[in-house]
């Protein structure tokens, strides 16, 4: 009896179960089919082209924006520096809206999050057709998003696409800055840095081949080729982060009425050269039009002043002359606020072509030894000019190729680092005087410790040279008179 008690129990249960089953997936694939049906459904009847007026909630404030002939303005500022490109987009994205399902006959909108909308999207196209938009909240089960016409409550839209995510947070995201200046890192000649403490001067010599810094003590020294076209390319290549004001009345907020760093850049810029008015050019024959046009180079500047710090880290900049302030990321600006001149001192201790040299001095051992080299030209049959060079030291011709072994490392010679505080007490153990076509110089080493010698270079700068480098250089001139 009481198996028979609970097999009916059981066996409806069982049919109940079935049934349930069969109305899930049945109710599933009408959803689906829905889905299929409605997907693609444009939510808007216009395009991108044909909207003249959008207006949406940023921290609760209506924002509003109208397209002129010139192109987008804001609605309440005319001055704002509206980003074309990015409200284009904006709007096409906002026309191109697609449902995946259509809802109808929805009574209850906070269902959807469409009583209280995250936002509110207004669309004016033409033809003067208004659309305001409710945008509503995420169904978390599908991730899906939902929307409907505030004329049109009953029907509410299923769509991918996170309208509220993709309208900006903030107006200045719309915002386009000024353009920083193009400029090639090669042809900049000058970059001045003026700030408290550190202020520095690097300038590109005549004849551009080598850069001089200036710093605060008004010296002025040979600089490192690479460190400096570094700093210049990362000046040329500045980019902004984004656009803190597009017209500051106050730059105390950004710490720029009383700034971290002045950078004042002078470079070249290629142009096409104007053309001289003159008789010649009506004799000019009718082909030279086709000619590329001469290009000239004239001189620019520009004047960079860095400010505080924003949340993020990156630092609020401004050009001379501009009311925009902008943002540039800290690793930029570091460069230039942790450097000051002895940051770009030339690590060469006293550096020349050998085949620029006339002689060189050696004092080493208690002994001085001058090293002369010798140069003879003679021509050939046809009249060809060969140099022989020679290497004498009092009347003894000394071994060419030991003696510039000893030449090249000499010349070769880096400091690993340069202070002008570095000092000792000690007789220097080497001293070397060169002298070339336009310029003689001493440079001087004295062991310092177990690993570096002090040296002092051929402008006077003290710096920190490997111990072993000198060593090998010393065992070089000793192999000369070996």
């Amino acid at each position: 009896m009481t198996k028979k008690k609970w097999a009916m129990p059981l066996g409806l249960l069982c049919i109940f179960l079935v049934l349930l089953f069969v109305y899930l997936f049945l109710k599933e694939r009408n959803r689906q089919a829905e889905e299929a049906e409605n997907a693609g459904t444009p939510i808007l009847e216009m395009t991108g082209d044909s909207v003249t007026e959008l207006s949406f909630q940023i921290d609760g404030e209506q924002v509003s924006f109208e397209k002129e002939e010139e192109g987008w303005v804001n609605t309440e500022d005319s001055s704002f520096p509206v980003n074309q490109d990015k409200m284009i987009d904006l709007v096409d994205d906002l026309t191109g809206l697609e449902a995946d399902r259509v809802l109808t006959e929805i009574e209850d909108l906070s269902e959807y999050g469409l009583k209280e909308p995250e936002n509110t999207v207004i669309l004016k196209d033409s033809d003067g057709t208004e659309k305001e938009i409710l945008v509503g909240s995420q169904n978390q089960g599908t991730g899906s998003y939902y929307l409907c016409f505030a004329d049109e409550p009953s029907t509410v839209y299923v769509t991918d696409t996170d309208v509220a995510n993709n309208l900006p947070p903030d107006i200045m995201e719309l915002a386009e800055s000024e353009a920083y200046p193009e400029i090639a890192g090669s042809n900049i000649l000058e970059i001045r840095v003026d700030k408290s403490e550190g202020s520095y001067d690097l300038v590109k010599n005549e004849d551009e081949s080598n850069w001089e810094v200036t710093g605060e003590d008004g010296k002025t020294y040979s600089a490192e080729y690479q460190d400096v076209s570094s700093l210049a390319s990362t000046l040329a290549d500045v980019s902004y982060s984004g656009l803190a004001d597009y017209d500051a009345d106050d730059l105390s907020v950004y710490g720029l009425s009383d700034p971290a760093a002045a950078v004042y850049i002078r470079y070249e810029e290629e142009v096409e050269k104007e053309e001289e008015d003159s008789s010649e050019s009506d004799s000019t024959v009718s082909g030279s039009s086709s000619e590329e046009e001469e290009q000239e180079m004239i001189e620019k500047e520009v004047t960079i002043y860095i400010g505080s710090q924003n949340e993020d880290g990156d630092y609020y900049v401004c050009l001379d002359g501009s009311t925009q302030v902008n943002t540039v990321p800290a690793d930029t600006i570091t460069s230039v606020l942790d450097s000051n001149s002895i940051t770009y001192w030339d690590g060469s201790i006293g550096y020349e072509y050998v085949k620029n040299i006339k002689s060189v001095q050696v004092s080493y051992g208690g002994e001085i030894k001058t090293i002369q080299r010798n140069v003879k030209e003679t021509e050939d049959e046809d009249g060809n000019t060969e140099e022989t060079v020679t290497y004498t030291s009092d009347g003894t011709t000394l071994d060419e190729e030991t003696t510039e072994d000893f030449l090249y490392g000499m010349v070769a010679m880096e400091a690993q680092s340069k202070d002008p505080d570095l000092s000792t007490s000690q007789t220097p153990d080497l001293t070397i005087t060169v002298t070339a076509e336009d310029q003689t110089f001493t440079v001087t080493y004295t062991a310092y410790d177990e690993n570096f010698y002090l040296a002092v270079d051929s402008e006077g700068r003290p710096g920190l040279v490997n111990k072993n480098d000198v060593n090998t250089m010393i065992e070089e001139y000793q192999a000369i008179w070996s």
